[in-house]
Formats: C-alpha cells, structure tokens, sequence
C-alpha cells in the first residue's frame, strides 16, 4: 500500500479517532437504557424522554475489523509522536525576544569605530528672495 501524504495521514487518523471514540461511547452506556431528553442523553428517565436502542448491530467481523483499525490508529498515533518528538529535540533552540541590545552588539558598541563612515555636513544656506511674477493677460 502507498504511503499517504503527511496531510492526508492527519485527517484520517482524526476521523478514525473520531468514529472509534463515537463508537466506545456508544458501547459503555449503562445497562440501564440510554433516555434522550431533548437534545441531551441520560442514563435516567426524564419526562418527555425516549428510549434509544444502544444495541450493535455489527456482525462479528464488523466489530473485529473495527477493532484491527483501532490498533493500527493507535500505532499509526504512537509513530507520529515519536516522530514530532525527534524533530522538536533536532530543532535549534531559538532564543527569547529581549529587551535590551544583545551581547554580540554590546561587544560591538564597546569598539572605538575609527573606520565608521562619518556622516555628511549639511551647509546651512540662507533662503533665497522670492521674486513675484507678474500676472499674464490672456484673452
């Protein structure tokens, strides 16, 4: 079997979860019935509510297919932990924003800059007289 996309992994990993924990859900109600009281279920009686049937009504291969695919999600979780594990150890630390010049620029502020560009002089010139222009006659 061709291995499936990253992506496509996570999404079917998810919905298997998904229907495995609807599942499960299902199959531990109580012994006592399961009553539908509005838009919430009880393992109680309430007025107004309705019996649901929890039977499952799988066959036997159904639920054993089930239970191989539960397995193999379980695994397929595992591997994928241990895989993200590994590449967090293998990333490179990043350092915390600071508040403050870093070490390597204190160094560097600490150096006398005798070969730094010295800025441009700008010449302080006095503003020139505007003269007026006369109007022209168009016509």
């Amino acid at each position: 079997m061709p291995a499936r996309p990253r992506s496509d992994a996570w999404r079917w990993l998810a919905g298997s979860l998904l229907l495995l924990g609807a599942g499960s859900a299902l199959a531990q109600a109580p012994a006592g019935g399961v009553y539908r009281c509005g838009n919430s279920y009880s393992d109680a009686p309430c007025p107004g509510g309705q019996a649901v049937g929890t039977d499952d009504a799988r066959s036997a291969a159904q639920q054993r297919q089930a239970q191989e695919v539960k397995q193999r999600d379980a695994a397929m979780a595992e591997k994928l932990t241990t895989e993200r594990r590994a590449r967090e150890r293998a990333a490179v630390p990043q350092r915390a924003a600071g508040i403050g010049p870093l070490a390597a620029d204190a160094a560097k502020a600490a150096k006398p800059a005798a070969s730094a560009p010295q800025p441009h002089k700008v010449k302080k010139t006095q503003p020139r007289p505007i003269k007026a222009l006369k109007p022209s006659r168009s016509g």
